[in-house]
């Protein structure tokens, strides 16, 4: 028996909730990050991102290729 054929890939569509939860698992002490790629949340664009992120007193830092870090 061989390999199924690859079935076809979807996009993540992540909201709100999503960064919220991965921000919530991951940063617990000081020094903590978490990173997100932008792909990830294609409703959601950089600057209201970063905006809503420091309004709630978290760090970010636009990293290369998409991605933000947040601590």
């Amino acid at each position: 028996m061989g390999l199924s054929p690859k079935k076809e890939l979807q996009h993540r569509n992540q909201s709100w909730s999503d960064i919220d939860a991965k921000l919530q698992a991951a940063i617990n002490y000081v020094g903590d990050t978490a990173t997100i790629s932008l792909n990830d949340y294609p409703s959601l664009n950089k600057a209201e991102v970063i905006a809503e992120a420091e309004k709630n007193n978290y760090s970010v830092s636009d990293k290369e290729n998409g991605y933000l870090e947040f601590s």
